[in-house]
């Protein structure tokens, strides 16, 4: 009867009203102590807006936490790794969660994959990693100050810190393009590798650092982070207080014994 099936309906066009996004905005998954988060907005560029940011501030949270955890790697979806804060935003609200500094925390080492364009805040939440690994189609950009908006998100006080400040002056206060293979040049990746390749390249660097000791490597990211702090005297008295810490773990003692029994160490992060 067509009572019961009420009064019909016009097909909406299609496109003209984008369906919302049904995937989390962040995905983590973690494989043989490995934390794989991925910006899954590629619709959006992977823009930092406050649902983003929310989701990779969890994220983070919880590959910090969990135990079995021992490297985080961070990597996007779509042509770009991020595009920065939403259109029309300048600033993050006050409100908003804090997702470059929510990565910039996490203990453990941090490997940035990007795949493609890094812009504005997408910049800055790539220094915020450890390592950078970077495909030949990406590139970074900082467009704020030719748009009459403030670079942030710490890109003014890390970039410097890893490029120098008369290349980071350059990408600051021009917004020059720098692609993936000038940036390895600079020293802003580790390296910049084909696209096909990029993938590869993430996953042996992870795998390396995971076969570390994890205690290990938590001590010396401590050490290498606070480098720029302090004055040469406490850096060394530092260095030397957290190699004493590190020689009290059973990561150590099994270390020593699988040196002399030849094999490979089965470190525990205890």
């Amino acid at each position: 009867m067509t009572g019961a099936r009420g009064p019909s309906r016009a097909r909406r066009p299609a496109g003209r009203h984008p369906r919302p996004e049904s995937r989390p905005p962040v995905e983590i998954a973690i494989r043989d102590g490995v934390a794989w988060i991925t910006l899954a907005r590629p619709r959006t560029r992977n823009r930092l807006d406050a649902e983003l940011q929310g989701a990779l501030a969890e994220a983070c949270a919880t590959a910090d936490d969990a135990h079995d955890v021992r490297v985080v790697v961070l990597g996007a979806r779509g042509p770009a790794f991020s595009a920065g804060l939403p259109p029309r935003c300048r600033w993050p609200e006050p409100a908003w969660p804090d997702a470059v500094a929510a990565v910039a925390k996490v203990e453990k080492p941090v490997i940035a994959a990007v795949q493609g364009d890094a812009i504005g805040w997408g910049v800055s939440l790539a220094l915020a990693c450890d390592l950078r690994l970077a495909s030949t189609a990406a590139s970074f950009t900082l467009p704020e100050l030719r748009d009459g908006r403030f670079p942030g998100g710490g890109v003014t006080q890390r970039l410097p810190r890893i490029v120098g400040v008369a290349r980071a002056a350059e990408l600051v206060l021009l917004g020059s393009r720098l692609p993936a293979t000038t940036a390895a040049a600079w020293g802003l990746v580790g390296a910049a590798v084909p696209p096909a390749r990029l993938a590869g390249a993430v996953e042996d660097a992870a795998r390396a650092l995971a076969a570390r000791g994890p205690l290990a490597l938590r001590l010396a990211k401590e050490a290498v982070h606070r480098a720029l702090d302090l004055p040469l005297a406490d850096g060394v008295s530092l260095e030397h207080d957290l190699y004493v810490l590190s020689q009290t773990t059973e990561d150590r003692r099994e270390g020593i014994r699988a040196f002399l029994e030849r094999r490979s160490p089965r470190f525990t992060g205890r």
